[in-house]
């Protein structure tokens, strides 16, 4: 549980540093920040000693310092906030195929059971909404680096984008239970877990 939370915490970490790094002109925070994400990414293989996840690691560090080296680091992290979301437009969005169930109704019905034709409903228009908003994470993240404006990069990048995730996470959350009062809604945390054990290969 401990190596959980300080991966969690050294990916967390991230969006924060770059944001600080370009906004208050620190730019010795621009290297240390993905070398703390990739940290974060491989926790569980450096704690346990797994060769392979030290070695790609070490590559991994080797390659960010040679990029610190040629003052191309801030380039690095321009490819983030595109592959990211573009990675989950491509999770959510497959399942949006006809003949396939859409994602968030795939893991309602996982934690529930059947769910009512009005609940698959609402379910697979949310997965839509998702994609939706994916596609403009996309859009502006690809955008703004031409604009050579790093600080307003940053502003949606390291934080309208987390913002914009939290706000229709939290109220999605609260809108269905009132849209669909007779359904047994889980607890706010209850519903954190049952996302984080879902199957998003379903």
């Amino acid at each position: 549980m401990l190596n959980r939370v300080i991966a969690i915490a050294l990916i967390a970490a991230y969006p924060l540093l770059v944001h600080v790094a370009l906004v208050f002109a620190v730019p010795r925070l621009l290297f240390i920040a993905p070398m703390l994400f990739l940290a974060g990414v491989c926790w569980q293989g450096l704690v346990n000693r797994n060769k392979r996840v030290w070695l790609a690691f070490s590559l991994l560090c080797t390659g960010i310092a040679l990029l610190e080296y040629l003052d191309l680091t801030l380039y690095l992290l321009f490819l983030p906030p595109v592959i990211i979301p573009l990675l989950l437009l491509f999770i959510f969005g497959r399942t949006l195929i006809s003949g396939r169930e859409p994602l968030i109704t795939a893991i309602g019905e996982a934690a529930r059971g059947p769910l009512s034709m009005a609940m698959r409903s609402y379910t697979r228009g949310l997965t839509q909404l998702w994609c939706l908003v994916f596609v403009a994470m996309i859009v502006w993240s690809a955008i703004l680096p031409w604009l050579e404006q790093p600080e307003l990069w940053s502003w949606f990048t390291n934080i309208i984008n987390y913002g914009v995730v939290g706000v229709l996470f939290v109220g999605e959350f609260m809108l269905r239970k009132k849209l669909f009062p007779s359904h047994n809604h889980p607890g706010f945390f209850e519903y954190l877990r049952i996302i984080a054990h879902a199957n998003i290969r379903s």
